[in-house]
């Protein structure tokens, strides 16, 4: 059983949203405050009841709703006109689920399997309401009226132990993760100690208890308490709290290689906290959610995270990320772009594409998902020259005007092609003609050279067959801008003497070197034709 499909209306940034979902894993990514972590709360709440781990019953605020439901029901009460509260509605479709959860309470009247989640006015409040409405007494929704239902989708209520849905929510930008812990040990506990070893455990921690309070130490405080303190006549001691027999179970944590598990590394608790979830998941756990998973891994316990998350049978997975090699590995094809609150579905790219980036993940895919605009470079010495020649031209590098420049390996330009075209993004590619146009650039990408949104720029002179020579032709053009580019080159003076041939070689033999100088300089060169086209296109 798997969530198939989600409906949500007026919640946060999530006006009116209607996701078809992949059965195994759904990969949810976007710029800062898009709507990623709505969604898994969403997920949460349908899945739980509960949002960051309380009853979500008992958290409505009028700051829940949509910000434009919001503004339309406040302004309607300025006019005395006030329309009705606005309502939140949250509606899984489950596939493959009991048939008795079918039904048709949901907003596409179809008869099927589900899941409501409605926040609404009571009306039971309705004359109380209208009152406060004569006297101008709202001034914003009414949440203290609302009631919340969590409802199937034949109208009976889920009850949450009784659920089809069992939920795992793993959230690496929290630092509370007890009840994993805890839950790791209560189930140990029950696992591998009979009844018999967990009553001698309880009868050996009361005996501990009661050889504390006894010990000398405790006594000679008690005197001494009793002594110097005098309160109506009251005797007073000092004694450890009254617990319950299985209170012993609380005081149980994990340790880690000899450290306690609170004292190890953050990025280690996380490891951990989330091989937890994902190894010892029960057969009832049908959905995991993963807040950002990479937060505080290294690359290597990343790469082992997502085997686990690959591996997982019988989940249906719902992670946002920012990570391109989460995202990669995870297979492009499940990505969800969401971009103010609206998900695209992230499918249709060629198969050897996703297979390339699957196999290769290094790749900083998400950049180029994520970019408002996009100049594709082969190399450092490109990118440098780029960002300067936009510097020279704007005073602000690319990046402030929403201009991304992305290094891409030229033999990886055709998997980024195929990623601009499916989401219809303007991208410059700056690419070498490698002595031959026709054969390195017409004939090599003439599947993408049509496309309106792919724009190729390069060295139209053959004999200038790398950015070294092209670049240098344009400032050896006359003395005063070969003297300013030996200049710039030079460290102590020394390309003030150079031909343009020696100056040519250094700057082969020293791709990135020269490129950082020209771009450290307080001194502006002169950009080949192609260099300065890469710019204006995106102006």
């Amino acid at each position: 059983m798997y969530i198939s499909k989600l409906i949500v209306k007026n919640y946060k940034l999530l006006k009116e949203v209607n996701i078809d979902l992949n059965e195994k894993i759904n990969i949810f990514v976007g710029e800062n405050d898009s709507g990623k972590s709505t969604i898994l709360e969403v997920l949460s709440i349908i899945t739980s009841g509960k949002l960051n781990g309380y009853a979500f019953e008992r958290q409505i605020k009028a700051n829940m709703f949509n910000d434009e439901a919001r503004k339309e029901y406040i302004n309607s009460l300025a006019t005395g006109l006030p329309i009705s509260p606005p309502e939140i509605i949250i509606e899984a479709f489950l596939q493959d689920a009991d048939p008795q959860y079918s039904g048709t309470n949901n907003s596409l009247l179809k008869d099927a399997c589900g899941i409501r989640v409605r926040v609404h006015f009571n009306e039971e409040y309705s004359e109380l309401y209208s009152s406060l409405l004569s006297s101008k007494e709202i001034y914003d929704i009414p949440v203290e009226f609302y009631s919340v239902e969590l409802r199937y989708f034949n109208g009976s209520p889920v009850l949450q132990r009784f659920s089809p849905i069992k939920a795992a929510f793993i959230d690496t930008t929290r630092k509370n993760y007890a009840y994993v812990v805890d839950k790791f040990v209560a189930d140990n506990i029950t696992n591998f100690l009979t009844p018999q070893n967990q009553t001698d455990l309880t009868t050996a921690y009361r005996k501990s208890r009661h050889d504390f309070s006894n010990s000398e130490i405790v006594k000679k405080l008690n005197e001494d308490v009793r002594k110097n303190t005098d309160l109506d006549g009251r005797e007073l001691t000092i004694d450890l709290k009254e617990e319950d027999v299985d209170s012993w179970k609380s005081q149980m944590s994990v340790v880690v290689d000899s450290c306690p598990f609170e004292n190890v590394g953050f990025g280690t608790q996380n490891t951990i906290k989330m091989g937890m979830v994902l190894k010892n998941a029960d057969e009832q756990v049908n959905v995991i959610i993963m807040e950002e998973p990479e937060n505080n891994l290294s690359y290597t316990n990343m790469a082992r995270l997502v085997s686990k998350v690959e591996k997982s049978e019988g989940k249906q997975v719902f992670i946002s990320t920012h990570s391109s090699y989460v995202a990669n590995k995870l297979d492009l094809q499940n990505l969800f772009l969401i971009r103010k609150g609206i998900p695209t579905r992230f499918n249709g790219l060629p198969e050897d594409t996703m297979s390339y980036f699957k196999k290769l993940p290094g790749y900083d895919t998400l950049r180029v998902v994520l970019a408002e605009k996009i100049i594709l470079v082969e190399g450092p010495t490109e990118e440098l020259i780029i960002q300067r020649a936009y510097l020279d031209k704007h005073g602000v590098l690319p990046i402030e005007n929403g201009i991304d420049v992305i290094v891409v390996d030229s033999l990886a330009f055709k998997r980024y092609c195929d990623i601009t075209v499916l989401l219809n993004k303007k991208t410059v590619i700056a690419t070498d003609n490698d002595g031959n146009i026709q054969e390195n650039i017409t004939n090599k990408y003439s599947e993408y050279t049509t496309k309106s949104n792919l724009i190729f720029v390069y060295e139209s002179n053959e004999e200038l067959h790398t950015i070294e020579p092209s670049v240098a032709a344009v400032n050896f053009d006359t003395d005063s801008h070969a003297q300013t580019f030996r200049t710039v080159l030079s460290k102590r003076n020394s390309m003030m003497t150079k031909s343009k041939e020696e100056i040519i070689e250094f700057m082969t033999n020293n791709k990135a070197e020269w490129a950082l100088r020209v771009f450290d300089s307080e001194l502006k060169i002169i950009y080949p034709e192609y260099i300065q086209n890469a710019i204006n296109e995106l102006d």
